[in-house]
């Protein structure tokens, strides 16, 4: 049987990348609230109405479905952080900006936010590897840099889960002490050569005190 879509006749079967996604939804959707490790292929394939050989055929086994739901919401995590980033103006503008889209991404999706970064799928490192990598980007290469990031990016991580496990409801009070604290850090570490490196457009009215070029960190997040 072909699959032959036209004007009088609807599509019979999905394309792979649309039906991918759905089954990713189905996932996300039976993974809520329980650990991946207990869900079966059978009850993601009853969710998404196709048969248990067809998610095998997807993801070929239970490490493969469960990195597509973390990717999934890491993606969705960065495209908000991203969003976040455009049109900001200087360091500390930008670190205000990205803190907040996490807080309001983890506020709203609590289980996204934690797929996002591992803490309910640990068993995907490559992609909390992915994330250090590119962290560490803003700060150099080498081993000192990936240093610096795991820091950053694991304090980050914990005071966004903190103020999500303890929901205070102020985001804009949550975002001001994460900045500073995080700032402070930055400013720290500038003093001993690791100059911020923005990975993201800067405008060019910031682009010298962003890049430390005419400006340090310390001056541009202070």
């Amino acid at each position: 049987m072909t699959d032959k879509a036209g004007p009088d006749r609807p599509r019979t079967r999905l394309a792979r990348e649309e039906r991918r996604a759905l089954l990713v939804d189905a996932a996300t959707a039976v993974f809520d609230g329980r650990d991946p490790a207990g869900v079966t292929f059978e009850e993601i394939a009853d969710a998404a109405g196709v048969s248990r050989a067809l998610v095998y055929n997807y993801f070929g086994d239970r490490q493969g479905l469960i990195e597509a739901v973390a990717r999934r919401a890491s993606e969705r995590l960065s495209e908000r952080v991203t969003a976040a980033l455009a049109a900001t103006r200087g360091l500390r503008e930008a670190l205000a900006a990205a803190i907040r889209a996490s807080l309001e991404f983890a506020q709203e999706d609590p289980a996204g936010y934690r797929y996002a970064i591992g803490s309910t799928a640990p068993l995907v490192p490559a992609l909390y590897d992915e994330q250090l990598k590119d962290m560490a980007l803003l700060f150099g290469e080498g081993e000192d840099a990936l240093l610096v990031a795991r820091g950053v990016l694991t304090s980050l991580q914990a005071m966004v889960l903190h103020f999500v496990d303890r929901r205070p409801g102020d985001i804009d009070r949550a975002t001001e002490v994460i900045v500073a604290f995080v700032a402070g850090g930055f400013v720290g570490i500038d003093a001993i050569g690791f100059h911020l490196r923005p990975t993201w457009p800067v405008p060019s009215e910031s682009i010298a005190g962003a890049t430390g070029q005419a400006t340090d960190a310390g001056q541009v997040l202070v």
